[in-house]
C-alpha cells in the first residue's frame, strides 16, 4: 500500500526503505568508476542517449551516474518518474510519456526536457526495499522488448552488488564441486 503525499507516491514502508539506503552510504556521494562504467554500459546495451543509476531520498532523486560520467543531478521526487520505479517490484516502462494522461503535465515531459521514453527497473537491497532504479531515457518513443527487461534487471542486479561491496556484505555464489 502507498501513501499519497502531496503529488508523490510513497511506499508504506517508507522509513525503513529510508533508513536501509541510509546504510549504504551511497547517497551524494562522489563519482565512482564502477558507476559510470555500469551506466554507460547500460546506454551503450540499450542503445539509449541517456542512461542513470538514480537514488530516491525523502525529497529527492540523486543520480550516482549517468552515461557520460556525471554524478550529483538532483529532481525533485514527485516530478522523478524513478519515484513510481521504485513502487513496482518489475520493470517500469513508457513507450510514450505524452501517451499517459497522469504524466501530461510533469515538466520533464512537457518542458525542455521533452522526454518521450523512459524504462527503470529498481535497485532492491539485499533486504527487499527498492532504494533506486537504473533507467533508460529517450526524447523520442521507444518499444521495450522483454530481452530488454532482462538487460536492465542484470545492471540492477550488478549494481546492488557493488553497493554490498561498500558494507561489506559478501555475496554467495554456488559452489562448483
Amino acid at each position: 500500500m502507498e501513501d499519497n503525499i502531496g503529488n508523490t507516491l510513497v511506499p508504506s514502508d517508507e522509513e525503513a526503505r529510508l533508513e536501509n539506503l541510509k546504510k549504504y552510504k551511497i547517497l551524494y556521494t562522489k563519482t565512482e568508476p564502477i558507476f559510470d562504467q555500469l551506466a554507460a554500459l547500460t546506454a551503450t546495451m540499450m542503445n539509449t542517449p541517456i542512461a542513470m543509476i538514480n537514488f530516491v531520498d525523502r525529497d529527492k532523486v540523486w543520480t550516482k551516474a549517468d552515461q557520460s560520467g556525471q554524478v550529483g543531478l538532483e529532481v525533485d521526487r514527485e516530478v522523478s518518474l524513478c519515484s513510481l520505479a521504485i513502487l513496482n517490484d518489475s520493470v517500469t516502462v513508457f513507450e510514450d510519456l505524452i501517451q499517459d494522461p497522469c504524466l501530461i503535465s510533469n515538466p520533464l515531459i512537457v518542458g525542455e526536457s521533452g522526454l518521450r521514453f523512459y524504462a527503470a527497473t529498481p535497485i532492491t537491497t539485499n533486504e527487499g526495499f527498492r532504494v533506486g532504479a537504473v533507467c533508460i531515457v529517450d526524447k523520442k518513443p521507444r518499444t521495450f522488448r522483454d530481452e530488454d527487461r532482462k538487460k536492465l534487471e542484470l545492471i540492477a542486479l550488478m549494481v546492488r552488488r557493488e553497493m554490498n561491496k561498500r558494507v561489506g556484505i559478501a555475496e554467495f555464489e554456488p559452489q562448483t564441486a
